[in-house]
């Protein structure tokens, strides 16, 4: 059952509707149980005994980006986002999931059929390509624009402890995530690269594993304990100075979620909240050095998106933007709405391509307008809905770190 603290968050919920105005699929359906506001009421409902849980509630539930606007923005604290994600777990117990997300879940919880599924992907995804049609789509997703994945996946391209030529200036942990390690390679070197650069020793734990997140917003949570205890006693170290990730997704897991969910599920949550004091995105790390005297000249206008990840659940914003801006030559443009969701939310643009091919041509719009030749954003889920949306081959979509790699003299 949905725990005893969250059980009292339905009581906090004045229907103010405060987070009408920051919901952007209730600015697309436009009706009360498609808001933040209307799907407490009706768990409030389900709690009190008054409504049976049914298919519609549970279609009403996941029609949601768990983009925490309306978390930061209620009035009254609530904590909307846990709220949901714990009822959308008694659903999953009382419903079961779809036979996707069943199959996806089982190769994200073990290591060794992820790895066996992503060879078979190379090996055949050349071919594959070849015969679907260009305008094929992923959800709202074109084929055509989706990126390779890597030849080799990161973590088995380093040894596991990479030592830097240039001073000892600290040590670190890089969790890597999935993205980056069989989708993402250029954003684990440069990450890599900067951080040898600055004299910091990089350990990469092998048998570390998907940090669970895409399984337990699902409400698979029985499935993601596994992953999420495998990872905190892989990055149980005292000797290191923090935890890297380059994932705002991932960042979000093991900083926040982690801890929540066992307190939730009646489990140890200490080691939990122990690695979570550790753990620093790339960019929040990199602040603690000055960066500007290894750096050269590009003249590329960029902007920059804020994952919901990134920006809502760990508090970083203006880190990002200050490393980019230490960069010589590059001009910087902040976006109309940067800091709304693109629209992708995980599996949420697969189920509901309509609401969500409708919020991301929003960003797109903003985007466009800035004129920028790169959009910058620390989450591969953006980065993947926003380059798989765009119309045009002049934009690029990277990581910050990719540029500031770019940038080293």
């Amino acid at each position: 059952m949905i725990a005893e603290d969250l059980l009292e968050e339905v009581h906090k919920c004045n229907k103010c509707g405060a987070c009408l105005s920051s919901c952007q699929v209730f600015k697309q359906l436009n009706y009360e149980s498609g808001s933040p506001r209307g799907k407490v009421q009706l768990i409030k409902k389900i709690l009190a005994g008054k409504l049976e849980p049914s298919e519609n509630f549970n279609k009403i539930l996941f029609t949601c980006l768990l983009c925490e606007s309306c978390t930061v923005t209620c009035p009254s604290g609530l904590k909307i986002d846990r709220l949901m994600k714990a009822m959308r777990s008694e659903l999953v117990k009382k419903y079961g999931q779809n036979w996707q997300k069943q199959g996806a879940f089982k190769l994200l919880a073990n290591n060794k059929l992820l790895s066996l599924s992503m060879f078979f992907g190379r090996t055949l995804e050349k071919p594959l390509r070849s015969f679907m049609a260009k305008d094929a789509t992923v959800g709202t997703l074109k084929i055509s624009q989706l990126p390779s994945l890597n030849k080799i996946p990161l973590r088995d391209q380093f040894p596991e402890v990479i030592r830097s030529n240039n001073g000892s200036n600290g040590r670190v942990l890089y969790f890597t995530g999935c993205a980056t390690n069989y989708m993402y390679e250029n954003v684990g070197q440069a990450v890599i690269k900067i951080l040898n650069r600055l004299g910091v020793e990089v350990s990469i734990p092998k048998d570390q594993m998907c940090c669970s997140l895409p399984i337990f917003l699902s409400g698979a949570r029985d499935q993601a304990i596994k992953n999420i205890k495998n990872n905190i006693v892989m990055f149980k170290r005292e000797d290191v100075d923090a935890i890297i990730v380059d994932c705002a997704t991932c960042g979000a897991a093991l900083k926040n979620d982690y801890v929540h969910i066992l307190e939730e599920m009646g489990e140890d949550a200490g080691p939990a909240r122990s690695m979570a004091a550790s753990v620093k995105d790339i960019s929040e790390y990199l602040q603690g050095f000055d960066l500007k005297e290894i750096f050269k000249p590009i003249n590329v206008r960029v902007t920059y998106h804020d994952p919901c990840h990134l920006l809502r659940s760990q508090g970083v914003k203006n880190e990002p933007r200050e490393l980019l801006k230490q960069i010589p030559g590059l001009d910087f443009v902040e976006m109309v709405g940067a800091d709304t969701c693109c629209g992708g939310g995980g599996s949420f643009q697969l189920q509901h391509p309509n609401i969500s091919s409708e919020i991301t041509s929003r960003k797109i719009t903003s985007i466009m307008n800035t004129e920028a030749s790169i959009v910058a954003s620390g989450c591969s889920g953006c980065r993947l809905q926003i380059s798989g949306n765009l119309k045009v081959e002049t934009v690029q979509v990277v990581h910050p770190v990719e540029l500031l790699a770019k940038a080293l003299k």
